[in-house]
């Protein structure tokens, strides 16, 4: 089973992600405080994380560079989500050690397919069983 760590301060968007995951077969460990969020996905060690951009006291960019300045987490992939589109935005996700910039609103398919095709990429299928299973 792989592990998915998602982060964002809006708790329901927070279940309603956990929830979709956990239904597709992923262990899901979900924080909507990312001080608390960064020490634990430390210790977890997930295969991946999803983390909102614009949080209290620890943003998106911030815990990205967080998990990139340890040495285990060089090759984890990191997704960023937030409502911002711009390319100053976009630029300081990618300068932060982001894989990907999600942009909301979003489809729940679309960051399925992002990960499915990110885990491809890196040789290590992920397993995600499709909603109509």
């Amino acid at each position: 089973m792989n592990h998915l760590a998602i982060v964002d301060d809006d708790i329901v968007l927070l279940h309603i992600l956990q929830d979709i995951f956990e239904v597709r077969g992923l262990q899901v460990s979900a924080f909507n405080d990312p001080v608390a969020a960064l020490k634990a996905i430390k210790e977890l060690k997930p295969d991946a994380v999803l983390s909102d951009v614009l949080m209290p006291n620890l943003t998106g960019f911030e815990l990205c560079r967080e998990l990139r300045s340890d040495k285990s987490f060089a090759k984890t992939p990191i997704f960023l989500m937030s409502a911002k589109h711009s390319i100053g935005e976009l630029s300081k996700s990618m300068m932060s050690g982001a894989d990907e910039y999600i942009i909301k609103p979003f489809q729940i398919d679309e960051i399925y397919e992002q990960l499915k095709q990110f885990y491809k990429k890196k040789n290590n299928p992920i397993i995600i069983r499709p909603l109509d299973s």
